[in-house]
């Protein structure tokens, strides 16, 4: 039953993850058909993320106070809610009401659901789970563009968005249902601090450099991603399209689930700095005009490698939160550094792009990296000191 409850869980924190890409086939119809102007239908795509931007450490601390279970189950009504409403209505109005209760039930989801798997989750299991959940975006997104692309033009938009939409609420009703059966693997170790304390005990150095990393490793990842179909119409020369490389994502996240088991917050920052060094000597040759198979090589090490540190920065932070701080507020943060990834990654990189073109866009992955690695590095000297300590 354990098991059972964290996969379905698992496959529902994908379906979260495919609402955000479900607008981006649709963009057509909903500006000729429904009235849309790009400008709104831009809010629409990134109201869910401007959400976490905005209010995911927050909202990891109220989570804390009323509980990850019963969280899940509010935001799941609340997406759930959103989602089924999305199809059947017409006015701009009344679209962009569904999105903004969607965006609701989706802030609290991601810092809910990972809660809820860390607790009920073997001591062995936390990090190879925390790993495959991290890759619910990336894997949310290639089932929205496989779906419509299966549906469409085949079927109406609407029941496109209601399959989307059903999805997610068959998946969380069953998992949420398993879970009512499942109680949790461990009990809170130390005295739980006081909800005005909460954000300090909970948010120490470690974890604050994990979430400065993971803001990095987005802003990162999302530069790469969204102009990588530019790049190839534009002329760059790789042997493989922009969407093939994309689903390599998860063989990164996969291999992260291996490597992870049983590792300590010093082993997976070692692993989440040696990969970050492997998109730093393969960011620029992606984007440098080098040979189609020198730059295909680059872009498909990048993308695995990327997988692999997401992986490893999700799967240590349940063990760097120290005793009496909580796992829900640490998790909160992290979506909250990844949310302004989100928001300012983009337009850096077409901003780089604009003025100094495509090996521009390299020379910022690197970088990007090599930032990311001076951040991380200090949790390994960290944990080498308390392992020595303890010795």
């Amino acid at each position: 039953m354990r098991l059972t409850s964290i996969a379905v869980l698992l496959i529902a924190g994908i379906f979260a993850g495919a609402q955000l890409g479900k607008i981006a086939p649709l963009v057509g119809w909903y500006q000729t058909e429904v009235g849309f102007s790009l400008v709104l239908i831009g809010w629409l795509t990134s109201m869910i993320g401007v959400f976490v931007a905005l209010v995911a450490l927050p909202a990891g601390w109220g989570i804390e106070l009323f509980g990850a279970r019963r969280s899940a189950l509010v935001g799941s009504l609340f997406l759930a809610a959103g989602a089924l409403a999305l199809p059947l209505l017409q006015s701009p109005e009344a679209i962009l009401a569904a999105r903004l209760v969607e965006g609701v039930g989706y802030v609290i989801l991601v810092i809910a659901l990972p809660a809820v798997l860390t607790s009920i989750s073997l001591p062995e299991w936390r990090g190879p789970v925390l790993a495959i959940w991290s890759c619910f975006v990336p894997v949310g997104f290639a089932i929205s563009d496989l779906t419509a692309q299966a549906m469409l033009p085949g079927s109406s938009p609407e029941a496109y968005l209601f399959v989307m939409a059903a999805g997610y609420a068959v998946s969380a009703t069953l998992g949420l249902l398993l879970l009512s059966g499942v109680k949790d693997a461990t009990t809170q170790d130390g005295p739980r601090a006081a909800p005005g304390g909460m954000l300090k005990s909970s948010l120490g150095r470690p974890v604050v450099l994990v979430a400065v990393s993971f803001g990095l490793f987005v802003v990162q990842t999302l530069a790469f991603f969204a102009f990588m179909p530019a790049f190839i119409e534009d002329g760059g020369d790789m042997l493989l399209s922009a969407g093939v490389i994309a689903l390599l994502v998860p063989i990164g996240n996969v291999l992260a689930t291996i490597l992870v088991r049983g590792a300590s917050p010093r082993k997976t920052a070692l692993l989440s700095a040696a990969c970050f060094a492997i998109a730093v000597l393969t960011g620029y040759p992606a984007f440098s005009g080098a040979s189609p198979a020198l730059a295909t090589a680059s872009a498909v090490a990048f993308v695995i490698s990327s997988g692999v540190v997401g992986s490893a920065l999700y799967a240590a932070i349940p063990a760097l939160v120290p005793k009496g701080g909580s796992v829900s507020v640490a998790i909160g943060l992290v979506a909250q550094a990844g949310g302004l990834g989100t928001l300012f990654g983009p337009p850096l990189a077409g901003w780089v792009i604009e003025n100094w073109s495509w090996a521009g866009l390299g020379i910022l992955l690197s970088a990007a990296g090599v930032v990311a690695i001076l951040v991380i590095l200090p949790n390994a000297r960290t944990q080498q000191l308390q392992e020595s300590r303890a010795a």
